[in-house]
């Protein structure tokens, strides 16, 4: 669904990304669905950097699209990464193809894992801090991440707001009432990430006011999170 208009707009954020790490300046991109992220991996790509991408979200979006049901937004990492079935259109987005190899992903706070996903995870050996370590032990989680992601000169940091629990906090475009990250988990791991020196992009998917029950104290929220991240 929405092909052309999932492209368009990748690749006017690719232009933009690409643009701006050549100019080494660091890049804040708010979506918009996952699929924004493959228009920051393919400007990052056309700057020339190697990149490590740190994907947190409840969901890996490992699905190409017959494997999902019907919308490209559960299949953006399945594009990054050319599975079969993608589409050719998408996943030829940046200079190279494809635009990661799976040791260039690493997933953070991901739970909700199909069937399909869980064999491309098994058989590309792509790395993963599920929900449950995360919420368990939320700073060494974030050690964790910012270890694996020295080996990159350049690391984009995908946040998916559905990672969080919407009974904690609900603004989210999905409204699953289970176990997920608090906000103040999530701030401690973009902070953390973020101060990282090789740290260049942060992507921000998902967000949906209409949720929230004060649309007002909820941004308020996020924006001082992402502030304080930023720095």
């Amino acid at each position: 669904m929405n092909l052309e208009a999932v492209r368009h707009a990748c690749e006017q954020v690719a232009s933009r990304v690409a643009t701006a790490i050549s100019a080494q300046e660091d890049v804040l991109v708010l979506g918009g669905d996952c699929t924004v992220e493959l228009g920051t991996v393919a400007g990052a790509n056309a700057a020339g950097a190697r990149i490590g991408l740190i994907y947190i979200d409840f969901d890996t979006d490992l699905n190409a699209p017959g494997t999902s049901d019907g919308a490209l937004d559960w299949t953006g990492v399945a594009h990054l990464l050319e599975l079969p079935g993608c589409e050719p259109s998408l996943a030829s987005l940046g200079p190279t193809r494809p635009m990661l190899a799976p040791q260039q992903v690493l997933y953070f706070g991901v739970e909700n894992i199909t069937p399909p996903e869980a064999a491309a995870i098994r058989d590309h050996a792509i790395q993963v801090i599920s929900r449950v370590e995360a919420s368990s032990d939320i700073e060494a989680a974030a050690a964790h991440a910012a270890g694996w992601a020295e080996r990159f000169d350049c690391v984009l940091v995908h946040f998916d707001v559905d990672v969080l629990s919407f009974v904690n906090f609900p603004i989210a475009e999905n409204v699953r009432r289970c176990d997920a990250l608090r906000l103040e988990q999530a701030a401690i791991t973009l902070k953390r990430l973020a101060a990282l020196p090789q740290w260049r992009g942060l992507t921000v998917t998902e967000v949906n006011p209409d949720h929230a029950p004060d649309e007002a104290a909820a941004f308020a929220r996020l924006n001082e999170v992402l502030a304080d991240a930023l720095g």
